[in-house]
């Protein structure tokens, strides 16, 4: 997968690309050689990503709400717009820890993105995942008690 790094300036509708490179070295250079802050952070981009040929071939991006004991509480298709297909991914959402959760028993829950064809692939994709966060310890069966 190739990638391109952006240099940008400015923000909201003063939002611009300034140059864009084919390695984060070149990008760097070019933002040192502007001694002021104009520049933005440097961005990634991938380079003609899978996107169109996933929704040509029937894939749509699913959003998954899952528990550690694998029991769903959202499973939702997403409208393709762009800034829906282009975030795929997982993030564990402590609500026990979440002052405005605490005391209240919700517990931890699995957020999940993916691309999948149909409701049950969505699912078997997260469930494998959140699979992995358990063994690897990253998300404990037994959840912590936070006082």
């Amino acid at each position: 997968m190739k990638k391109v790094y952006a240099v940008s300036a400015g923000s909201y509708s003063n939002y611009r690309v300034n140059a864009i490179f084919s390695t984060r070295k070149r990008a760097e250079a070019f933002k040192r050689a502007v001694p002021d802050d104009a520049y933005n952070d440097i961005e990634e981009y991938e380079l003609d990503p899978p996107t169109a040929d996933l929704l040509k071939r029937g894939y749509s991006v699913w959003l998954i709400h899952m528990l550690i004991d694998g029991n769903i509480e959202i499973v939702k298709k997403r409208e393709t717009r762009l800034d829906d297909v282009d975030y795929v991914g997982y993030d564990i959402w402590r609500r026990s820890q979440a002052l405005a959760f605490q005391g209240t028993g919700i517990p931890d829950i699995l957020t999940a993105t993916v691309w999948a064809k149909t409701e049950k692939q969505a699912i078997k994709i997260v469930n494998e995942h959140r699979a992995r966060l358990i063994a690897t310890g990253i998300w404990e069966q037994k959840e912590k008690k936070v006082d």
